[in-house]
Protein backbone atom coordinates (compact mmCIF):
# COMPACT_ATOMS: atom_id res chain seq x y z
CA UNK A 1 0.00 0.00 0.00
CA UNK A 2 1.34 3.48 -0.80
CA UNK A 3 2.21 5.37 1.84
CA UNK A 4 -0.04 8.36 1.49
CA UNK A 5 -2.62 6.35 1.40
CA UNK A 6 -2.36 4.44 4.82
CA UNK A 7 -1.37 7.53 6.64
CA UNK A 8 -5.22 9.24 5.42
CA UNK A 9 -6.35 6.04 6.97
CA UNK A 10 -4.84 6.34 10.61
CA UNK A 11 -6.04 10.22 10.35
CA UNK A 12 -9.25 9.10 10.15
CA UNK A 13 -9.29 6.18 12.61
CA UNK A 14 -7.73 8.84 15.48
CA UNK A 15 -10.58 11.10 14.04
CA UNK A 16 -13.62 8.70 14.16
CA UNK A 17 -12.42 7.49 17.51
CA UNK A 18 -12.16 11.09 19.17
CA UNK A 19 -15.07 12.36 17.22
CA UNK A 20 -17.13 9.64 18.64
CA UNK A 21 -15.20 10.45 22.04
CA UNK A 22 -16.80 13.95 21.82
CA UNK A 23 -20.35 12.79 20.78
CA UNK A 24 -20.37 10.13 23.48
CA UNK A 25 -18.90 11.66 26.57
CA UNK A 26 -21.84 11.99 28.53
CA UNK A 27 -22.88 8.78 28.39
CA UNK A 28 -19.01 7.81 28.56
CA UNK A 29 -18.55 10.01 32.32
CA UNK A 30 -22.24 8.50 33.94
CA UNK A 31 -20.73 4.55 33.29
CA UNK A 32 -17.89 6.07 35.17
CA UNK A 33 -19.49 7.45 37.90
CA UNK A 34 -21.84 4.48 38.43
CA UNK A 35 -18.76 2.35 38.36
CA UNK A 36 -17.26 4.46 41.13
CA UNK A 37 -20.81 4.32 43.65
CA UNK A 38 -20.60 0.58 43.19
CA UNK A 39 -17.09 -0.21 44.34
CA UNK A 40 -17.62 2.46 47.11
CA UNK A 41 -21.05 0.99 48.50
CA UNK A 42 -19.30 -2.34 48.52
CA UNK A 43 -16.48 -1.24 49.58
CA UNK A 44 -18.16 0.45 52.73
CA UNK A 45 -20.84 -2.46 53.07
CA UNK A 46 -17.44 -4.64 53.99
CA UNK A 47 -15.67 -2.27 55.54
CA UNK A 48 -19.06 -1.65 58.27
CA UNK A 49 -19.35 -5.79 58.35
CA UNK A 50 -15.44 -6.02 59.26
CA UNK A 51 -15.96 -3.16 61.84
CA UNK A 52 -18.88 -4.58 63.60
CA UNK A 53 -17.31 -7.99 63.90
CA UNK A 54 -14.72 -6.84 65.00
CA UNK A 55 -16.72 -4.66 67.51
CA UNK A 56 -17.92 -7.97 69.36
CA UNK A 57 -16.32 -10.20 71.95
CA UNK A 58 -16.80 -14.16 70.78
CA UNK A 59 -16.14 -17.72 70.92
CA UNK A 60 -16.58 -20.82 68.71
CA UNK A 61 -18.73 -23.51 69.82
CA UNK A 62 -16.29 -26.65 70.53
CA UNK A 63 -16.97 -30.04 72.09
CA UNK A 64 -15.19 -30.56 75.21
CA UNK A 65 -15.55 -31.80 79.18
CA UNK A 66 -17.33 -30.09 81.82
CA UNK A 67 -16.79 -30.97 85.62
CA UNK A 68 -19.58 -29.15 87.77
CA UNK A 69 -18.42 -28.41 91.17
CA UNK A 70 -19.61 -27.03 94.29
CA UNK A 71 -17.60 -24.65 96.15
CA UNK A 72 -17.54 -24.44 100.26
CA UNK A 73 -15.04 -23.31 103.07
CA UNK A 74 -14.31 -25.13 106.62
CA UNK A 75 -12.23 -26.22 109.11
CA UNK A 76 -9.85 -29.35 109.61
CA UNK A 77 -10.61 -31.67 112.41
CA UNK A 78 -8.95 -34.64 113.46
CA UNK A 79 -11.03 -37.84 113.78
CA UNK A 80 -11.49 -37.67 117.65
CA UNK A 81 -10.96 -34.98 120.02
CA UNK A 82 -10.86 -35.38 122.98
CA UNK A 83 -10.24 -32.74 126.26
CA UNK A 84 -9.04 -34.35 129.67
CA UNK A 85 -9.73 -31.85 132.81
CA UNK A 86 -9.12 -32.51 136.41
CA UNK A 87 -12.36 -33.77 138.07
CA UNK A 88 -10.62 -33.06 142.10
CA UNK A 89 -8.41 -30.82 144.05
CA UNK A 90 -4.63 -31.71 144.59
CA UNK A 91 -1.03 -31.11 143.86
CA UNK A 92 0.34 -32.69 140.91
CA UNK A 93 3.21 -34.97 141.45
CA UNK A 94 4.06 -36.27 138.11
CA UNK A 95 3.62 -35.73 134.40
CA UNK A 96 4.02 -38.06 131.95
CA UNK A 97 3.32 -36.93 129.03
CA UNK A 98 3.95 -33.62 126.42
CA UNK A 99 2.38 -32.19 123.15
CA UNK A 100 3.36 -34.65 120.52
CA UNK A 101 3.87 -37.97 122.38
CA UNK A 102 1.76 -41.10 120.95
CA UNK A 103 -0.48 -42.51 123.64
CA UNK A 104 -3.11 -45.16 124.01
CA UNK A 105 -6.23 -44.75 125.73
CA UNK A 106 -6.24 -45.97 129.45
CA UNK A 107 -2.61 -44.54 129.00
CA UNK A 108 -1.52 -41.99 132.65
CA UNK A 109 -0.80 -38.38 131.32
CA UNK A 110 -0.32 -37.30 135.42
CA UNK A 111 -1.12 -37.50 138.82
CA UNK A 112 -1.76 -36.63 142.14
CA UNK A 113 0.36 -37.01 145.46
CA UNK A 114 -1.95 -38.91 147.41
CA UNK A 115 -1.42 -36.63 150.45
CA UNK A 116 -3.14 -33.77 148.70
CA UNK A 117 -6.45 -35.69 147.74
CA UNK A 118 -9.59 -35.28 148.99
CA UNK A 119 -10.62 -37.81 151.82
CA UNK A 120 -13.22 -39.44 149.82
CA UNK A 121 -10.33 -40.63 147.05
CA UNK A 122 -8.50 -42.05 149.65
CA UNK A 123 -11.12 -43.84 151.48
CA UNK A 124 -12.14 -45.46 148.25
CA UNK A 125 -8.98 -46.69 147.41
CA UNK A 126 -9.84 -49.19 150.91
CA UNK A 127 -13.40 -49.61 149.33
CA UNK A 128 -11.91 -50.79 145.89
CA UNK A 129 -9.58 -53.84 147.42
CA UNK A 130 -12.72 -54.44 149.92
CA UNK A 131 -14.98 -54.66 146.93
CA UNK A 132 -12.43 -56.51 144.36
CA UNK A 133 -12.03 -59.16 147.33
CA UNK A 134 -15.88 -59.13 147.51
CA UNK A 135 -15.94 -59.90 144.10
CA UNK A 136 -13.63 -62.47 143.85
CA UNK A 137 -15.52 -64.50 146.36
CA UNK A 138 -18.21 -64.65 144.95
CA UNK A 139 -17.34 -66.17 141.45
CA UNK A 140 -15.26 -68.78 142.86
CA UNK A 141 -16.74 -68.64 146.53
CA UNK A 142 -19.51 -72.31 147.03
CA UNK A 143 -20.44 -70.18 150.55
CA UNK A 144 -23.91 -68.94 148.74
CA UNK A 145 -24.92 -71.58 147.62
CA UNK A 146 -23.75 -73.83 151.03
CA UNK A 147 -25.95 -71.51 152.89
CA UNK A 148 -29.01 -71.19 150.60
CA UNK A 149 -29.31 -74.76 150.43
CA UNK A 150 -28.93 -74.76 154.66
CA UNK A 151 -31.91 -72.35 154.64
CA UNK A 152 -34.16 -74.08 152.49
CA UNK A 153 -33.51 -77.67 154.76
CA UNK A 154 -34.22 -75.11 158.09
CA UNK A 155 -37.40 -73.01 156.75
CA UNK A 156 -38.89 -76.86 155.48
CA UNK A 157 -38.37 -78.31 159.05
CA UNK A 158 -40.29 -75.58 160.73
CA UNK A 159 -43.01 -75.50 158.33
CA UNK A 160 -43.72 -79.08 159.28
CA UNK A 161 -43.58 -78.07 163.04
CA UNK A 162 -46.01 -75.12 162.12
CA UNK A 163 -48.31 -77.04 160.12
CA UNK A 164 -48.73 -79.78 163.29
CA UNK A 165 -49.76 -76.55 165.22
CA UNK A 166 -51.99 -75.88 163.02
CA UNK A 167 -53.45 -79.49 161.94
CA UNK A 168 -53.98 -79.83 165.84
CA UNK A 169 -56.93 -77.35 165.91
CA UNK A 170 -59.13 -79.09 162.98
CA UNK A 171 -61.16 -81.55 165.53
CA UNK A 172 -63.34 -82.48 163.12
CA UNK A 173 -60.78 -83.18 160.10
CA UNK A 174 -63.00 -80.56 157.75
CA UNK A 175 -61.62 -79.76 154.47
CA UNK A 176 -58.58 -77.06 154.67
CA UNK A 177 -60.19 -75.18 151.88
CA UNK A 178 -63.51 -74.40 153.76
CA UNK A 179 -61.79 -73.57 156.74
CA UNK A 180 -59.40 -71.35 154.91
CA UNK A 181 -62.43 -69.52 153.41
CA UNK A 182 -64.41 -69.47 156.60
CA UNK A 183 -61.10 -67.87 157.90
CA UNK A 184 -61.02 -65.42 155.57
CA UNK A 185 -64.55 -64.13 155.64
CA UNK A 186 -64.15 -63.96 158.99
CA UNK A 187 -60.79 -61.88 159.16
CA UNK A 188 -62.83 -59.96 156.42
CA UNK A 189 -65.81 -58.79 158.91
CA UNK A 190 -63.48 -58.26 162.13
CA UNK A 191 -61.72 -55.56 160.28
CA UNK A 192 -64.98 -53.93 159.16
CA UNK A 193 -66.16 -54.29 162.43
CA UNK A 194 -63.13 -51.95 163.99
CA UNK A 195 -64.20 -49.70 161.19
CA UNK A 196 -67.43 -49.39 162.72
CA UNK A 197 -66.10 -49.29 166.17
CA UNK A 198 -63.99 -45.99 165.19
CA UNK A 199 -66.57 -44.18 163.69
CA UNK A 200 -68.84 -44.98 167.01
CA UNK A 201 -66.23 -43.68 168.88
CA UNK A 202 -65.70 -40.41 167.36
CA UNK A 203 -69.93 -39.55 167.57
CA UNK A 204 -70.51 -41.49 171.13
CA UNK A 205 -70.05 -38.24 173.52
CA UNK A 206 -72.97 -36.89 171.22
CA UNK A 207 -76.60 -37.27 173.32
CA UNK A 208 -78.36 -40.11 173.27
CA UNK A 209 -80.96 -38.55 170.29
CA UNK A 210 -78.68 -37.43 168.10
CA UNK A 211 -78.82 -38.93 164.21
CA UNK A 212 -75.36 -39.35 163.97
CA UNK A 213 -75.11 -41.24 167.01
CA UNK A 214 -77.74 -43.40 166.05
CA UNK A 215 -77.13 -44.42 162.71
CA UNK A 216 -73.10 -44.76 163.84
CA UNK A 217 -74.33 -47.05 166.76
CA UNK A 218 -76.83 -48.82 164.58
CA UNK A 219 -73.90 -50.09 161.89
CA UNK A 220 -71.70 -50.77 164.38
CA UNK A 221 -74.27 -53.45 165.87
CA UNK A 222 -74.90 -55.01 162.45
CA UNK A 223 -71.25 -55.33 161.92
CA UNK A 224 -71.05 -56.91 165.13
CA UNK A 225 -73.68 -59.45 163.93
CA UNK A 226 -71.69 -59.92 161.21
CA UNK A 227 -68.29 -60.82 162.65
CA UNK A 228 -69.95 -63.15 165.70
CA UNK A 229 -71.89 -65.13 163.00
CA UNK A 230 -68.63 -65.51 160.99
CA UNK A 231 -66.53 -66.50 164.11
CA UNK A 232 -69.73 -68.93 164.99
CA UNK A 233 -68.82 -70.60 161.48
CA UNK A 234 -65.77 -70.91 162.09
CA UNK A 235 -65.60 -72.33 164.91
CA UNK A 236 -68.55 -75.42 163.64
CA UNK A 237 -66.33 -76.21 161.09
CA UNK A 238 -63.11 -77.07 162.76
CA UNK A 239 -65.03 -78.17 166.28
CA UNK A 240 -63.13 -75.85 168.04
CA UNK A 241 -63.47 -72.35 169.43
CA UNK A 242 -61.17 -69.77 167.05
CA UNK A 243 -59.36 -68.11 169.74
CA UNK A 244 -56.33 -66.28 169.77
CA UNK A 245 -53.99 -69.39 170.55
CA UNK A 246 -55.84 -70.93 167.17
CA UNK A 247 -55.03 -67.30 165.28
CA UNK A 248 -51.81 -67.68 166.16
CA UNK A 249 -50.62 -70.97 164.68
CA UNK A 250 -52.66 -70.77 161.84
CA UNK A 251 -50.35 -67.23 161.13
CA UNK A 252 -47.35 -69.21 162.35
CA UNK A 253 -48.23 -71.67 159.39
CA UNK A 254 -48.52 -68.72 156.75
CA UNK A 255 -45.16 -67.14 158.03
CA UNK A 256 -43.45 -70.51 157.71
CA UNK A 257 -44.87 -71.42 154.20
CA UNK A 258 -43.60 -67.84 152.62
CA UNK A 259 -39.95 -68.45 154.30
CA UNK A 260 -40.15 -72.08 152.47
CA UNK A 261 -40.92 -70.27 149.41
CA UNK A 262 -38.54 -67.59 149.73
CA UNK A 263 -35.56 -70.03 150.69
CA UNK A 264 -36.28 -72.39 147.44
CA UNK A 265 -36.26 -69.06 144.94
CA UNK A 266 -32.96 -68.32 146.73
CA UNK A 267 -32.01 -71.84 146.35
CA UNK A 268 -32.55 -71.99 142.36
CA UNK A 269 -30.96 -68.53 142.20
CA UNK A 270 -27.65 -69.91 143.34
CA UNK A 271 -26.94 -73.94 142.90
CA UNK A 272 -25.40 -73.95 140.11
CA UNK A 273 -22.98 -70.93 141.10
CA UNK A 274 -22.90 -67.26 141.33
CA UNK A 275 -25.80 -65.66 140.28
CA UNK A 276 -25.15 -63.00 137.41
CA UNK A 277 -27.04 -60.33 138.67
CA UNK A 278 -24.87 -60.56 141.83
CA UNK A 279 -21.64 -60.56 139.71
CA UNK A 280 -23.06 -57.60 138.24
CA UNK A 281 -23.89 -55.98 141.48
CA UNK A 282 -20.27 -56.44 143.01
CA UNK A 283 -18.62 -55.30 139.50
CA UNK A 284 -20.64 -52.37 139.94
CA UNK A 285 -19.14 -51.85 143.40
CA UNK A 286 -16.04 -52.27 142.32
CA UNK A 287 -16.20 -49.77 138.85
CA UNK A 288 -17.70 -47.15 141.90
CA UNK A 289 -14.32 -47.43 143.92
CA UNK A 290 -12.69 -47.31 140.80
CA UNK A 291 -13.92 -44.01 139.23
CA UNK A 292 -13.28 -42.56 142.79
CA UNK A 293 -9.81 -43.76 143.23
CA UNK A 294 -8.84 -42.41 139.38
CA UNK A 295 -9.72 -38.88 140.44
CA UNK A 296 -6.47 -38.67 141.39
CA UNK A 297 -4.77 -38.94 137.72
CA UNK A 298 -5.41 -38.20 134.36
CA UNK A 299 -5.45 -40.74 131.25
CA UNK A 300 -6.11 -40.65 127.82
CA UNK A 301 -9.24 -41.70 126.60
CA UNK A 302 -8.65 -42.95 123.20
CA UNK A 303 -5.92 -43.77 121.13
CA UNK A 304 -3.80 -40.07 119.88
CA UNK A 305 -1.29 -37.43 119.36
CA UNK A 306 -1.09 -35.29 122.78
CA UNK A 307 -1.69 -31.68 120.97
CA UNK A 308 -2.34 -29.62 124.66
CA UNK A 309 -0.59 -30.00 127.84
CA UNK A 310 -1.15 -28.01 130.47
CA UNK A 311 -0.02 -29.90 133.92
CA UNK A 312 3.67 -28.77 135.69
CA UNK A 313 4.67 -30.60 138.49
CA UNK A 314 3.71 -28.97 141.70
CA UNK A 315 0.76 -26.82 140.21
CA UNK A 316 -2.52 -26.84 142.19
CA UNK A 317 -5.41 -28.04 140.31
CA UNK A 318 -9.05 -28.10 141.03
CA UNK A 319 -11.95 -29.66 139.87
CA UNK A 320 -12.35 -28.19 135.98
CA UNK A 321 -8.99 -26.84 135.90
CA UNK A 322 -7.70 -27.67 132.26
CA UNK A 323 -5.65 -30.94 131.92
CA UNK A 324 -4.60 -32.42 128.18
CA UNK A 325 -6.22 -32.13 124.69
CA UNK A 326 -5.43 -35.37 122.62
CA UNK A 327 -6.32 -35.92 118.54
CA UNK A 328 -6.82 -38.80 116.10
CA UNK A 329 -4.75 -37.76 113.52
CA UNK A 330 -5.06 -41.12 111.62
CA UNK A 331 -7.60 -39.71 109.74
CA UNK A 332 -8.53 -35.70 108.98
CA UNK A 333 -12.00 -34.17 108.15
CA UNK A 334 -13.59 -30.96 106.96
CA UNK A 335 -16.97 -30.22 107.79
CA UNK A 336 -18.70 -27.50 105.64
CA UNK A 337 -22.05 -26.17 105.20
CA UNK A 338 -23.91 -26.43 101.69
CA UNK A 339 -26.76 -24.31 100.68
CA UNK A 340 -30.25 -26.18 99.70
CA UNK A 341 -29.72 -24.76 96.40
CA UNK A 342 -27.21 -27.62 95.87
CA UNK A 343 -27.41 -29.75 98.50
CA UNK A 344 -29.14 -32.40 96.13
CA UNK A 345 -26.33 -32.36 93.66
CA UNK A 346 -24.21 -33.91 96.69
CA UNK A 347 -23.65 -37.42 97.29
CA UNK A 348 -21.30 -39.75 99.83
CA UNK A 349 -18.37 -40.80 97.64
CA UNK A 350 -18.13 -37.55 95.35
CA UNK A 351 -14.82 -37.02 94.86
CA UNK A 352 -13.31 -33.55 96.59
CA UNK A 353 -10.45 -31.29 95.98
CA UNK A 354 -9.48 -29.20 98.69
CA UNK A 355 -6.70 -26.01 99.30
CA UNK A 356 -5.28 -24.45 102.51
CA UNK A 357 -3.93 -20.61 102.61
CA UNK A 358 -1.07 -22.24 104.48
CA UNK A 359 -0.01 -25.06 102.22
CA UNK A 360 0.85 -22.82 99.04
CA UNK A 361 0.71 -24.70 95.99
CA UNK A 362 -0.77 -27.75 96.52
CA UNK A 363 -3.93 -29.74 96.19
CA UNK A 364 -5.54 -32.20 98.53
CA UNK A 365 -8.02 -35.23 97.03
CA UNK A 366 -11.12 -35.96 99.45
CA UNK A 367 -14.43 -37.67 99.40
CA UNK A 368 -18.11 -36.48 100.61
CA UNK A 369 -18.37 -39.25 103.90
CA UNK A 370 -21.49 -37.80 105.17
CA UNK A 371 -24.68 -35.69 104.26
CA UNK A 372 -26.94 -34.06 107.07
CA UNK A 373 -30.52 -34.61 106.47
CA UNK A 374 -31.57 -32.21 108.13
CA UNK A 375 -30.84 -28.34 107.52
CA UNK A 376 -30.20 -25.21 109.60
CA UNK A 377 -32.16 -21.59 109.23
CA UNK A 378 -28.85 -19.57 108.90
CA UNK A 379 -30.88 -16.45 109.12
CA UNK A 380 -30.86 -16.09 105.34
CA UNK A 381 -31.09 -19.19 103.80
CA UNK A 382 -30.85 -22.94 105.00
CA UNK A 383 -27.39 -24.89 105.00
CA UNK A 384 -27.00 -28.39 105.06
CA UNK A 385 -23.61 -29.79 106.73
CA UNK A 386 -21.60 -32.49 104.62
CA UNK A 387 -18.74 -34.15 105.77
CA UNK A 388 -15.72 -34.67 103.80
CA UNK A 389 -12.53 -37.55 104.27
CA UNK A 390 -8.72 -35.58 103.53
CA UNK A 391 -7.28 -38.23 101.29
CA UNK A 392 -3.58 -39.06 102.34
CA UNK A 393 -3.07 -35.41 104.55
CA UNK A 394 0.60 -34.80 105.00
CA UNK A 395 2.04 -33.33 108.34
CA UNK A 396 1.39 -29.74 106.54
CA UNK A 397 -2.71 -30.31 107.07
CA UNK A 398 -3.29 -29.64 110.69
CA UNK A 399 -6.64 -29.19 112.63
CA UNK A 400 -8.05 -26.08 112.60
CA UNK A 401 -6.66 -25.10 108.88
CA UNK A 402 -9.13 -23.12 106.77
CA UNK A 403 -10.07 -25.17 103.72
CA UNK A 404 -11.32 -23.95 100.31
CA UNK A 405 -13.28 -27.20 99.31
CA UNK A 406 -14.44 -28.13 95.37
CA UNK A 407 -16.98 -31.22 95.61
CA UNK A 408 -16.81 -32.35 92.12
CA UNK A 409 -20.73 -32.95 91.80
CA UNK A 410 -20.78 -34.47 87.66
CA UNK A 411 -18.33 -34.64 85.37
CA UNK A 412 -19.82 -35.10 81.25
CA UNK A 413 -17.10 -35.49 78.35
CA UNK A 414 -17.54 -34.65 75.21
CA UNK A 415 -20.55 -32.32 74.91
CA UNK A 416 -21.11 -29.01 73.31
CA UNK A 417 -20.14 -26.32 76.21
CA UNK A 418 -19.97 -22.85 75.82
CA UNK A 419 -19.22 -19.50 78.74
CA UNK A 420 -21.31 -19.06 81.06
CA UNK A 421 -22.05 -15.40 80.22
CA UNK A 422 -22.42 -16.07 76.66
CA UNK A 423 -26.03 -17.32 77.75
CA UNK A 424 -28.95 -14.79 78.44
CA UNK A 425 -32.60 -14.65 80.27
CA UNK A 426 -35.18 -13.27 77.86
CA UNK A 427 -38.71 -13.57 78.37
CA UNK A 428 -38.22 -16.73 80.29
CA UNK A 429 -36.07 -18.34 77.91
CA UNK A 430 -32.28 -18.94 77.84
CA UNK A 431 -30.95 -17.66 75.04
CA UNK A 432 -27.48 -17.13 73.00
CA UNK A 433 -26.56 -14.64 70.28
CA UNK A 434 -24.45 -15.78 67.33
CA UNK A 435 -22.88 -14.65 63.81
CA UNK A 436 -24.01 -15.84 61.12
CA UNK A 437 -23.38 -14.49 57.42
CA UNK A 438 -22.18 -11.08 58.85
CA UNK A 439 -25.64 -10.65 61.18
CA UNK A 440 -26.22 -11.02 65.12
CA UNK A 441 -28.69 -13.63 65.45
CA UNK A 442 -31.29 -14.05 68.20
CA UNK A 443 -31.11 -18.38 69.31
CA UNK A 444 -33.32 -20.35 71.95
CA UNK A 445 -31.14 -22.84 73.74
CA UNK A 446 -32.00 -25.66 76.22
CA UNK A 447 -28.88 -26.09 78.79
CA UNK A 448 -27.74 -29.18 81.23
CA UNK A 449 -24.83 -29.35 83.68
CA UNK A 450 -22.73 -26.44 84.61
CA UNK A 451 -19.77 -25.78 86.15
CA UNK A 452 -18.28 -22.33 87.56
CA UNK A 453 -17.40 -20.77 84.11
CA UNK A 454 -19.29 -23.32 81.29
CA UNK A 455 -22.27 -24.70 80.47
CA UNK A 456 -23.64 -27.71 79.08
CA UNK A 457 -25.70 -26.54 75.61
CA UNK A 458 -28.19 -29.99 75.14
CA UNK A 459 -30.27 -28.24 72.88
CA UNK A 460 -31.21 -25.50 70.14
CA UNK A 461 -30.05 -24.59 67.15
CA UNK A 462 -25.99 -24.54 68.14
CA UNK A 463 -23.97 -26.70 66.87
CA UNK A 464 -20.14 -26.65 66.74
CA UNK A 465 -17.84 -24.43 65.23
CA UNK A 466 -21.01 -21.58 65.75
CA UNK A 467 -19.49 -18.46 66.53
CA UNK A 468 -21.10 -17.06 69.98
CA UNK A 469 -21.27 -13.34 71.03
CA UNK A 470 -20.49 -12.63 74.84
CA UNK A 471 -21.06 -9.06 74.09
CA UNK A 472 -24.43 -8.41 72.12
CA UNK A 473 -25.52 -4.45 71.61
CA UNK A 474 -27.84 -2.90 74.04
CA UNK A 475 -30.76 -2.94 71.90
CA UNK A 476 -31.01 -7.06 71.84
CA UNK A 477 -30.72 -7.24 75.63
CA UNK A 478 -33.36 -6.76 78.38
CA UNK A 479 -33.33 -2.98 79.59
CA UNK A 480 -30.27 -2.94 77.68
CA UNK A 481 -28.17 -4.94 79.67
CA UNK A 482 -27.68 -8.66 79.76
CA UNK A 483 -30.28 -10.47 82.07
CA UNK A 484 -29.30 -12.77 85.12
CA UNK A 485 -28.58 -16.39 84.14
CA UNK A 486 -29.54 -18.65 86.73
CA UNK A 487 -27.69 -21.73 86.78
CA UNK A 488 -28.89 -25.28 86.97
Amino acid sequence: MPKNIAEEKTKFSFKTVFSWFKEKRIRWIAAIVLIIIVVFLVSNNFRNRSNTTDAYQSVVVERGDLIAIVGATGVVEAKQTTEINWQTTGRIEHVFAEVGKQVKAGEKLADLADNTLPQSVILAQSDLVTAKKNLEDLINSNTASAEAYRNLLTSESDLRDAKEDRDDWNYKNANWDRIYAARAEFIRLEEELKIYQSAYESVRELPVTDTKRIEAKSALDKAQLARDKALRTINYIMGKTYDRDVAEDFADYQLALSKVQDAQREWERVKAGANKDDISAAEARVAASEATVSLGWLEAPINGTVTRANPKVGDEVSTGTEGFRVDDLSELFVNVNISEVDINRVTIGQPVELSFDAVTGKTYKGEVTEVASVGVDNGSGVDFEVTLKILEPDDQVRPGMTAAVNIVVSEIKDILVIPNRAIRLKDGQRIVYTLRGGQLVEVKVEVGSSSDTQTEISGGDIKEGDVIVLNPPSFFQTNGRPPSFVRQ
